[in-house]
């Protein structure tokens, strides 16, 4: 799942709200998307966007807070709440706790309280849940084969879990995702913006197009001017309800980094950085890393991809480049450019071809080390769709 929380402020002391904000931010796994000071606001805020965690100011009236905590804990039982208070008296702790609050943190807030108490919750209400994972594929520079891997690799977690798989355009200007399935889709990223971010799972669902291959494709708008009314708030809603409606989702970027493509880098758990070994695409490949990192996704979460990783001529190698970004590479894809552009070309995606291929195999690798052995189906009955039925050929 995403490891990012989606929060909600309840503050109904407007003199309070620039402190608070200001410690909810300096939280790098906690992405505030709304403020809000009236029961109302709050109610339509919890209906509207997917959160998870509310915080609740307490001053300056806590008596009047405690009906509030008590509605939202009645009707949205799986979300985390957290009260703030500067009034300590233990029947003063008490009175959120009962009604619904899962900690306090006291104020003057001490940002490591305030962590351990977003953590703690976290760890028994959040991310414990069923939520998939989000796979982010990010190109260190244009035409090193990200949108080829990002298909793919959707298609062969699709095979293997023998699970629908959903798949986002995320270059929401020039994206191809479509044409590498020889398709195109009557609703796109665009329907889910002209809803003002207001749409839930069964819109999504109806925008998507749907493969026989067991995936699932958000794309790109048709018109280039449309993609300008795409916010990150929709792509941050969109990711997440994706994460939980499927165990996984791969987003294909495009080879920028701006407010848009964030939104998606705040929900990632794996953030795939596709490079090829030549000098420019390994220094982008750092800055890109360097970026990502100040931004405050975990080293952890980032992996290196090698694409055509044997037609370098031997001047840049894999050793140059991990000892560049000092992280191992987690994958290398060989070069194969009259298979490759054949599938390009005739709208085939490799996963839909030959089965002993060796690009193929690498990707099918990445798959099978992302989703882990255990999710893996075991299911031996014949596959379904074009997908199974290509397969049983090859």
């Amino acid at each position: 799942m995403s490891n990012v929380i989606q929060a909600c402020l309840y503050n109904p002391d407007p003199e309070a709200s620039e402190e608070l904000r200001q410690q909810i931010a300096s939280l790098n796994f906690v992405r505030m998307i709304a403020e809000t000071t009236t029961e109302e606001e709050l109610a339509n805020a919890l209906n509207e966007a997917s959160i998870n965690l509310v915080f609740f100011h307490l001053d300056p009236d806590a008596a009047a807070v405690i009906p509030v905590i008590e509605n939202v804990a009645s009707r949205f039982s799986d979300i985390a709440m957290i009260a703030i208070s500067s009034h300590t008296k233990p029947d003063e702790i008490l009175a959120p706790i009962r009604a619904g609050c899962d900690q306090f943190v006291c104020k003057p807030i001490d940002p490591d309280d305030l962590g351990t108490a977003v953590s703690s919750v976290a760890s028994k209400k959040l991310l414990n849940s069923s939520a998939g994972k989000c796979i982010c594929v990010f190109g260190a520079n244009g035409g090193v084969g990200t949108t080829s891997i990002a298909c793919n690799l959707a298609l062969e977690i699709a095979q293997l879990t023998k699970k629908r798989c959903a798949l986002v355009d995320l270059d929401l200007q020039f994206g191809d995702l479509a044409l590498l399935f020889d398709t195109d889709s009557e609703y796109t990223f665009f329907d889910l913006a002209a809803t003002g971010g207001q749409f839930d799972e069964a819109v999504l669902e109806s925008v998507m197009m749907e493969l026989p291959q067991d995936v699932s494709v958000l794309t790109r708008p048709q018109q280039i001017e449309q993609s300008l009314q795409i916010t990150p708030e929709v792509v941050s809603h969109a990711i997440s309800i994706l994460t939980s409606s499927h165990e996984h989702v791969v987003v294909d970027f495009p080879n920028r980094l701006d407010q848009v493509t964030f939104a998606a880098i705040e929900q990632a758990d794996t953030f795939f950085i596709v490079c090829q070994l030549l000098v420019p695409s390994v220094r982008n490949a750092k800055r890109i890393f360097e970026s990502i990192v100040e931004a405050g996704v975990p080293e952890e979460r980032i992996e290196i991809i090698v694409n055509r990783g044997d037609s370098s001529g031997g001047r840049v190698t894999a050793n140059d480049l991990e000892d560049t970004i000092k992280k191992p590479v987690f994958a290398t894809i060989p070069s194969d450019y009259q298979y490759v552009a054949r599938s390009l070309d005739f709208g085939k995606p490799i996963a839909s071809s030959e089965r002993n291929n060796a690009v193929r195999k690498a990707i099918c690798r990445m798959a099978r080390n992302i989703i882990g052995d255990a999710a893996i189906s075991t299911d031996k009955q014949p596959q379904k769709g074009l997908l199974g039925r290509l397969l049983s050929k090859a």
